[in-house]
């Protein structure tokens, strides 16, 4: 019951039962509550003690809980940006950013539950990052050859700086024979041009013929 007393105590404090193992002045209330928890386990603890910890909130698996609030905080990211690719370079997101990468792996590895993959596809996760960051440059090149009628973005076009960087990418891979046929061939359908030398000097090779 003085153990109890503590955790209620706690629970009225800070709105939550799970009591950090790192301080000094809860190690041994946390010991306790770890206790609970493995005679839950074992089904040795009484139902009379199982409701008494139920009355406070008690959290049973800390784990389950921490990743419902991982996910609460993803539902609100998406409602208010309308999609789940948090950034790992803000430093507000950043926590947030590495459990959503870490989600991805666990599916990866096939060790992420469908419970838990139903949540996330709920609020339209996107598990591969990649694959939509490549088709989102890819879109972004289609809509700049429709203005512009040719796929050769400079790098040093301040406002399309980073499509071309993607660009120039998408060339070094392809010499390297590391980019895949499909995207080759989804880059070739817009007319793209992979040695923009090569056919540069067949361009003024073509005018001095016809000169």
């Amino acid at each position: 019951n003085e153990k109890f007393n503590q955790l209620r105590a706690f629970h009225a404090q800070n709105g939550h039962c799970n009591v950090p193992q790192n301080d000094e002045q809860t190690k041994d209330l946390a010991k306790w509550v770890s206790y609970q928890r493995l005679l839950l386990k074992k089904k040795t603890l009484s139902s009379n003690r199982m409701q008494q910890l139920y009355s406070i909130g008690f959290n049973w698996d800390p784990c389950d809980h921490f990743w419902n609030e991982k996910f609460n905080q993803l539902r609100a990211f998406h409602a208010q940006n309308g999609h789940c690719n948090v950034p790992q370079n803000d430093e507000q997101t950043k926590d947030l950013a590495k459990w959503v990468s870490y989600q991805r792996l666990l599916l990866k590895k096939k060790t992420l539950s469908s419970n838990r993959m139903q949540q996330l596809n709920s609020i339209d996760i996107n598990w591969h990052l990649c694959y939509h960051s490549w088709n989102e440059k890819f879109n972004q090149l289609c809509a700049f050859k429709t203005q512009n009628g040719h796929c050769n973005v400079s790098q040093y076009d301040a406002q399309n700086k980073s499509l071309g960087q993607w660009v120039n990418n998408q060339r070094i891979a392809y010499k390297k024979n590391t980019l895949s046929s499909d995207r080759i061939e989804q880059m070739n359908s817009i007319g793209f041009i992979w040695d923009q030398y090569d056919h540069s000097w067949k361009d003024t090779f073509d005018e001095l013929c016809a000169f």
